[in-house]
């Protein structure tokens, strides 16, 4: 249910872009900041509800990260002003951060070993879904308020919907069980504590980040307010900001993540690059789509509000099918290879969604068929990337899984923050010379980074990184496709290498 309703968050501000853009008086690209605003603060807010899931349980971070974006997309709703706007925005990434990683997290330390890429599958299904449910709601309200003096602000109705995960929140709180693998974790530390008084627990990222030593805490808090506030500036000042300012910007950003993974990963820090640089190019994938789908439905293919809110349900309940369909081939072939194969037919099925033009769209019959075939299979094999949060969380021991899970994928997120505002930018001043519209832009930004994530997967990059660096750190884990860990064995093992490196 938390996905489901992240994603009928996600979806109503991609729905919302030009009316929010008319109502406030500004242009598109400035209003399309409000998907990048949630993205600016997801970083920080992976690794903060990562840490609380770390240190107090994963239930606890669930709950609280829900309770976060939904009271910021209640704000949204009264917002007087597009900065009261852009602000709750913010807090929506924390808060979407924190469940998204947490929520994936408790799934996959709960279920069965054997069924853990169905369930991780199943709850990011509820993503699309949400989505595409999203799609008709708007079609609903839009025909509800239709020249009635709300007409003009039907966009706060659907913000005001985001008050419904409060209640969500409370019924987990009361209902739902902590996460098996880490009741086993702190059984087995507890375990250990008994037999020896030195004995140490290992620290949550938070600790290691922030409290370990006064003089790196306050160099990492400050390179963290500074990093968030130059995010905000890039994507709220993109038009105003000197070339080589925003490029110093992202460079400082970066070398704050890089720094941040060094001290919470210690000497395996190439894998977490290489974990990084992958999720960054899953959601250059990603995002396009997600983000302008409905802009090109408008703007290109020049459809009405009822028909745009259909496809964009088509768009989505293909990722619902794909996502269903992966959890079963992640369960028998493993998460890697079936991401992997589905990522690889999605190549082949791309090129024919964009051939079908205005003109073409417009004499319906065959070319629609064709349209909507196609797009169900593209969103069918791209869902694939369900299974990559499951894929990604055995690279790290249930000690550090859900900081590890939540920071890498909301640092690799920022692909998802810049895809909307680089793919603009580029049909402008790059695709719209050449005669070429939107469809062809987010076409071939999203083949490029495709074939990337291909390669990399073939290659299981973040295992080859560490194993071509740090050769001494790689785990039997690392390389296996499939959950092999024994939560109590792991815990002894970090012990017995604390006590060494103490000795």
């Amino acid at each position: 249910m938390g996905y489901f309703l992240d994603g009928f968050d996600f979806n109503m501000a991609n729905l919302l872009l030009v009316p929010i853009a008319a109502d406030f008086g500004i242009p598109v690209i400035l209003s399309a900041t409000l998907i990048s605003a949630a993205y600016c603060t997801r970083w920080f807010g992976g690794m903060m509800f990562g840490a609380i899931g770390d240190r107090w349980g994963r239930k606890v971070s669930m709950v609280t990260s829900i309770l976060l974006y939904a009271v910021g997309t209640f704000v949204c709703a009264l917002a007087p002003a597009f900065w009261v706007l852009f602000a709750a925005r913010l807090f929506i990434g924390l808060g979407m951060a924190g469940e998204y990683s947490s929520s994936t997290t408790y799934i996959q330390e709960t279920w069965p070993k054997q069924y853990r890429n169905k369930a991780v599958a199943f709850v990011v299904a509820g993503f699309s879904f949400g989505g595409a449910v999203t799609a008709q709601v708007y079609k609903l309200v839009e025909y509800l308020v239709q020249g009635t003096a709300l007409e003009p602000h039907a966009w706060r109705i659907f913000f005001a919907i985001g008050i419904l995960p409060v209640i969500l929140a409370l019924w987990m709180r009361r209902s739902i069980s902590e996460a098996d693998d880490y009741v086993s974790m702190r059984a087995a530390q507890e375990e250990i504590a008994k037999k020896d008084p030195n004995y140490k627990a290992p620290v949550d990222m938070l600790t290691v980040l922030y409290r370990k030593s006064p003089r790196r805490a306050i160099i990492n808090l400050v390179c963290t307010l500074v990093s968030i506030v130059m995010l905000i500036s890039v994507f709220l000042g993109q038009s105003s900001l000197n070339g080589w300012v925003i490029g110093f910007f992202w460079v400082f950003v970066f070398a704050t993540i890089i720094s941040f993974t060094v001290q919470f990963m210690k000497r395996r820090w190439p894998l977490g690059m290489a974990i990084i640089f992958l999720v960054l190019c899953c959601n250059l994938i990603g995002g396009p789509m997600q983000a302008l789908w409905s802009t090109y439905l408008t703007t290109d293919l020049k459809v009405d509000t009822g028909m745009m809110a259909n496809l964009t349900s088509v768009f989505w309940i293909g990722q619902v099918i794909g996502c269903i369909v992966v959890g079963f081939l992640g369960d028998r072939w493993g998460s890697r290879k079936s991401a992997l194969v589905g990522l690889t037919c999605s190549i082949v099925v791309f090129a024919p969604v964009f051939i079908v033009n205005h003109d073409r769209m417009a004499q319906g019959g065959v070319w629609m068929l064709i349209f909507i075939v196609f797009l169900l299979l593209y969103e069918l094999f791209i869902a694939t990337n369900a299974v990559m949060p499951k894929y990604l969380g055995y690279y790290f021991p249930t000690s550090d899984r859900n900081a590890g899970v939540g920071f890498m994928l909301n640092v690799g997120s920022l692909g998802g923050a810049v895809a909307p505002v680089l793919v603009l930018a580029l049909e402008a001043s790059v695709f719209q010379p050449m005669g070429l519209g939107l469809g062809w832009t987010i076409f071939t930004i999203v083949t490029l980074f495709t074939v990337i994530v291909v390669i990399s997967l073939a290659v299981n990059l973040p295992a080859r990184v560490l194993s071509w660096t740090r050769p001494e750190e790689v785990r039997e884990q690392d390389w296996a496709d499939h959950d092999i860990t024994n939560v109590a064995e792991e815990v002894k093992a970090q012990a017995a290498r604390a006590a060494a490196e103490n000795a």
